[in-house]
């Protein structure tokens, strides 16, 4: 204790912790200095975008024709199990489903992905140009966020 007593000792704590204080408004400054950066320095802007993703997979080009395939396919699978399992037992129908559901899913992942696709990439498109760090869904963000789904719609617009 008696050492702390010291002014010598005290003045080298004293100017350590100014200099920790220092440092440290300086970090927050050049965070806060970026992160206006990223808003373009908009106030009101945000570095954080929203998106109504159901929207923008209904507006994807292409997926008016994903979904007729789709119906077309469900269509074909049911008159193939219908003819299939006329003289099945009930744990052979069993399995005939599970490949048939297995085949449809198959199916919907592969006329899926393409349209996830563009809408993924008309979503990094338009969070570059309008400099957002992360784009969420709306129904996931409580507060907050651009909403940039119109944005979006109108890039997988040009698109087609």
């Amino acid at each position: 204790m008696m050492e702390l007593a010291n002014k010598k000792n005290v003045k080298v704590i004293s100017l350590t912790i100014a200099a920790i204080f220092i440092v440290g408004l300086f970090v927050v400054g050049l965070q806060q200095s970026s992160f206006s950066q990223m808003s373009n320095g908009d106030p009101l802007n945000s570095a954080i975008g929203t998106v109504n993703y159901d929207e923008l997979m209904r507006n994807a080009p292409g997926v008016i024709d994903a979904q007729n395939t789709m119906r077309q396919a469900v269509d074909d699978s049911k008159k193939d199990f219908d003819e299939k399992s006329k003289n099945l037992s009930e744990e052979e129908k069993s399995k005939l489903l599970q490949e048939h559901q297995k085949a449809l899913q198959a199916k919907e992942q592969e006329l899926l992905e393409p349209l996830k696709k563009k809408v993924n990439d008309a979503l990094t498109s338009v969070g570059k140009s309008k400099g957002l760090a992360v784009i969420v869904d709306k129904n996931t963000a409580v507060y907050g966020g651009l909403d940039v789904t119109n944005d979006v719609v109108n890039a997988l617009k040009k698109q087609k």
